[in-house]
């Protein structure tokens, strides 16, 4: 009975329903809804509205569903409408309430334009430019595609090129910040693993985070027949959710991309724009098939590892041949060239991209033409050039990330904090600019902020552990070893496999003296190495253990094998800068005519017209240690004029100390402390203390020296250099018993030092001495 009474119920309700048209009404409200959220988002795509304006219109319709229901309840019946008391009551109290609802949802969301006007003067006149809002730009990371099963061995090479053809053809719109294949595939290196097909997506998420990238780019291509089949897939790096699955299928590859690239922007709320330079990838590229498979194989041999220069070359050359006007081809051949010390080769490949710049988005016209200018020596014209961008693109991360590289050169610290702020707002998902901001902040003198700035960072990206390094490093320039320790404690345990923080601790201990315990740690790290570029990490830390310790001759030794090491992961170029550093250890070890025969071995592998600043500074050194004080000061004229030419101002205190070094070789005491200490103000990471003490004992100023130099020990407390100066103190003031703990101190850290080591052998010759005046 109750059951039959319930269905008479339901029947009668349903009945009463329809009779007062409630179904009816609900169905026409739903449809206006919809119509109304389309003609939302039409708004949206038309005006560049923010999107989130569909949301409150969606959630707000649904709020007021309640209302709808109540007025079709009482008004849909036929005769007299009449308005209830609970009508009276519920309606209001519904739109209050959602009301209230909406502020709550959508309190702090920008519901204004997805542009913003920047204005600018431009050769006297004012002009504007609709940039894109920081909080609507998507970072987005591009990984290598994988290779299906019907994609043959000669044609891999598409799996590097679509990623970079997709990060070129949307280039030119400032809402895409792409993190290009060959960034993302350093950082899967830097996991041991070889950045291959097949790379799985939690790696992927892995890579992205620490790239801090909102969305991973990836996919697959296979091939059947003469058709292609690309599969392009986006997923968000935070959850690892897939954004969106297109696939496109076609003979003609590069019309796939173009497909792919709108694909891509839908999948990333990217706005069509008038505006924005839409150019066919093959326009940008090249016409010739043929030319574009040389240029794709030359990037796969690029993004290999270690990359083959010589087969990239062969390619590259091969592609520029076929198409004469292939811009991006003869770009990337000049960057290769001056990886591989062609710098002649290097200047006529740029001149021919130069020639072609038609083919490129603007935006990397002015990069290429900038890299130009920088290339020919005319480094007042590239900077300009970089000016010339980032007046046009005010609010372009390319743009200012190469601006804060010049401003970095010129030591233009005030600027460059301005500028890497203004960075770090347009893409506040990139907390690496955290790391650029705290050196800026350090060589102002603002250790406070540079210390937040790391210690932010470390703390939203609390699985990088460079975070932690970078801290450590900073904690040690200002002499707070034990913050340094515990740092470097947390970055181990952050990446335990991660050779780079055992190598930092193991440098650590050195400092500290202690002796055992750095050595473990450098077979440690040894032990975890995986990759060449890691061995070749380890062996320069091997390399200033050795040094550290007088035992020069392994020191000479082990940075020969890091040279054989480093051909498997860096370019000759780098291993050529390197071997300038290298110089120095020859000079220690008292081997003048070999440090003489490396400096003319790397100088003419340079294949320069002029002498960069360390090719100087290496002359400046030689000349130092051979006693050519006036070739010493030559050199310093050359690196001096260099600094000038090429704005590089960063370079100034570092060559300030070298003046230093040379009055103090004259006997200019007085005059190398002047420079000693300006060089110090200038760059709060230099440590010349000893340095400085050394020349204000030799002028007889006796306290001043033991100030300084006891600054030197604290930030350095093991240095035997700083504890044999800190003896010769105490010898002339006739101090014997501090003169002998003071030479035990520096002899403790010379114990296993080469027979020949001077130092070592001046410092057991003093000790004798005072033991026989003792006795």
């Amino acid at each position: 009975m109750n059951r039959k009474g319930g269905r008479l119920s339901l029947a009668h309700l349903l009945r009463n329903l329809f009779a007062r048209r409630v179904p009816q009404v609900l169905a026409i409200y739903a449809g206006a809804s919809w119509g109304m959220v389309e003609f939302t988002t039409f708004l949206c795509d038309e005006f560049l509205l923010s999107p989130h304006w569909t949301r409150v219109v969606l959630s707000a319709l649904l709020l007021l569903l309640p209302s709808v229901a109540m007025l079709a309840w009482f008004h849909g019946r036929p005769g007299r409408d009449e308005v209830p008391r609970t009508e009276k009551i519920a309606i209001p109290l519904n739109l209050a309430l959602a009301a209230v609802i909406l502020v709550l949802q959508f309190r702090g969301t920008n519901l204004d334009s997805l542009t913003t006007t920047a204005t600018f003067e431009m050769q006297g006149a004012t002009v504007e430019r609709a940039v894109a809002k920081p909080e609507f730009r998507k970072r987005a990371a591009l990984s290598r595609f994988d290779a299906g099963a019907g994609l043959g061995e000669e044609e891999v090479w598409l799996t590097y090129v679509v990623p970079l053809a997709l990060e070129l053809d949307l280039s030119a719109d400032d809402f895409f910040e792409p993190i290009p294949v060959s960034a993302f595939n350093q950082r899967v290196a830097e996991f041991g693993l070889r950045a291959g097909s097949g790379v799985p997506l939690a790696l992927k998420r892995a890579v992205a985070e620490l790239l801090h990238a909102s969305f991973i780019v990836t996919g697959a291509i296979d091939r059947t027949a003469d058709q292609y089949r690309v599969t392009l897939t986006v997923h968000e790096t935070a959850s690892g959710a897939r954004v969106s699955e297109t696939v496109h299928e076609g003979p003609d590859f590069l019309e796939l991309v173009d497909e792919m690239s709108e694909a891509l922007a839908t999948a990333l709320d990217i706005p069509d724009r008038d505006e924005v330079e839409d150019l066919p990838v093959r326009e940008q590229l090249t016409e010739d098939d043929a030319a574009l498979a040389a240029f794709g194989r030359a990037y796969a041999k690029l993004l290999s590892d270690p990359p083959d220069l010589k087969g990239v070359i062969s390619r590259l050359r091969e592609a520029t041949e076929l198409d004469p006007t292939f811009t991006l081809a003869h770009y990337r051949l000049s960057v290769v060239y001056l990886d591989d010390n062609q710098t002649e080769e290097a200047v006529a490949a740029i001149r021919a991209a130069v020639d072609h710049l038609y083919r490129l988005p603007e935006r990397l016209r002015l990069l290429t033409k900038s890299d130009y200018y920088f290339l020919t020596e005319q480094p007042d014209r590239g900077r300009a050039v970089i000016e010339m961008w980032v007046a046009l693109f005010p609010e372009d991360p390319a743009a200012l990330d190469y601006y804060s590289l010049v401003q970095t050169m010129a030591g233009e610290w005030e600027g460059l904090v301005r500028t890497l702020e203004t960075r770090y707002r347009l893409s506040p998902s990139n907390h690496s600019l955290l790391k650029s901001l705290a050196e800026a902040h350090e060589h102002l003198g603002n250790i406070d902020r540079a210390l937040a700035a790391l210690a932010s960072y470390a703390e939203r990206i609390p699985a990088d552990y460079t975070g932690h390094v970078d801290l450590a490093r900073m904690h040690r320039r200002l002499g707070a070893l034990d913050n340094a320790i515990e740092h470097l404690k947390r970055a181990v345990i952050v990446d335990p496999l991660n050779p780079a923080p055992v190598l930092e601790l193991a440098s650590l201990d050195l400092d500290l003296g202690r002796f055992d315990e750095a050595l473990a740690g450098y077979e440690r790290a040894r032990e975890l190495a995986r990759t060449p570029r890691q061995r070749a990490d380890v062996l320069d830390g091997l390399t200033d253990y050795y040094r550290f310790r007088g035992q020069m001759e392994e020191a000479v030794r082990t940075a020969e094998v890091w040279r054989a090491e480093a051909r498997g992961s860096h370019t000759p170029l780098q291993i050529t800068q390197h071997g300038f550093g290298d110089i120095g250890i020859y000079l220690e070890a008292a081997r003048h005519q070999d440090a003489q025969a490396l400096f003319e071995q790397l100088r003419s592998e340079l294949q320069l017209e002029n002498d960069p600043f360390f090719v100087t500074h290496s002359k400046l050194h030689i000349a130092l240690h051979v006693g050519k004080r006036g070739e010493a000061r030559d050199a310093y004229a050359a690196a001096s004029d260099w600094i000038e030419t090429w704005g590089a101002d960063m370079m100034r205190p570092i060559l300030i100390g070298d003046l230093g070094r040379i009055e103090e070789e004259d006997g200019e005491f007085a005059l190398a402390v002047r420079h000693y200490r300006d060089a110090m103000s200038r760059d709060g990471s230099l440590n010349l203390h000893r340095w400085t003490g050394r020349a204000l004992r030799k002028a007889g100023h006796l306290d001043e020296a033991e100030s300084e130099l006891r600054e030197a020990l604290r930030l350095v407390p093991s240095d035997p250099y700083a504890h044999f100066e800190m003896a010769r103190v105490a010898e002339a003031r006739g101090d014997t018993a501090g003169a002998l703990e003071c030479l035990r101190s520096a002899l403790t850290a010379w114990e296993p030092s080469d027979a020949s080591f001077e130092p070592a052998r001046q410092a057991r010759a003093m000790l004798s001495a005072l033991r026989r005046a003792g006795a």
